[in-house]
């Protein structure tokens, strides 16, 4: 099974804190908003240095994929130097977090797992193969246009798998999370 969610198809809204803008691309239960997901993936625009919004019982991936790069200070423990796109990043989603930008606006997605109900695996896939999963595959085209399945993907959209698809990335980077049911 595959499922396109275009990037003109993401609800736009607000942080839960209010303090940015946020772009939902997909949830469990569909449509479950900031506070009663198992797990949400989105996109947040940071524009200033600002305190992240506290998420309980969730942890978090934070993967930059515009922007020149912020500072995560995490729980007071000391920076964790975010400068390269698409490398995944996580941290504590109850864990008071701000961030300092470095040069300019960064966009990020984020996945978000109910700590009790889901677990992930991020990596970032280029070229041709197959990707299979018993539970969802969360994807999205980092650059450029993707093959997946029958249909294709271009640079910000994204596809919900489950099962076996085909991939075809060609020199592009497509980001692919597997979501795992924890029982």
């Amino acid at each position: 099974m595959l499922r396109i969610i275009r990037a003109t198809d993401f609800a736009e809204g607000r942080w839960k804190n209010g303090m940015g803008i946020s772009w939902d691309i997909a949830s469990d239960p569909p449509g479950a908003g900031a506070d009663h997901f198992g797990w949400r993936f989105a996109i947040a625009r940071i524009d200033a240095d600002v305190p992240f919004s506290a998420y309980p019982e969730v942890d978090r991936l934070f993967t930059l994929i515009d922007g020149n790069g912020l500072a995560l200070d995490v729980d007071g423990q000391g920076l964790i130097d975010v400068n390269r796109r698409h490398i995944p990043h996580g941290f504590p989603g109850d864990a008071p977090t701000s961030c300092r930008l470095k040069d300019g606006p960064c966009r990020a997605l984020n996945l978000f797992l109910a700590r009790r109900g889901w677990s992930a695996t991020v990596e970032i896939i280029s070229g041709t193969g197959r990707i299979a999963h018993d539970g969802p595959v969360l994807l999205f085209a980092l650059d450029g246009s993707v093959h997946v399945g029958g249909d294709r993907l271009e640079q910000g959209d994204a596809a919900i798998a489950r099962g076996e698809v085909r991939l075809d990335a060609g020199a592009c980077r497509l980001y692919a999370a597997r979501l795992t049911e924890e029982n």
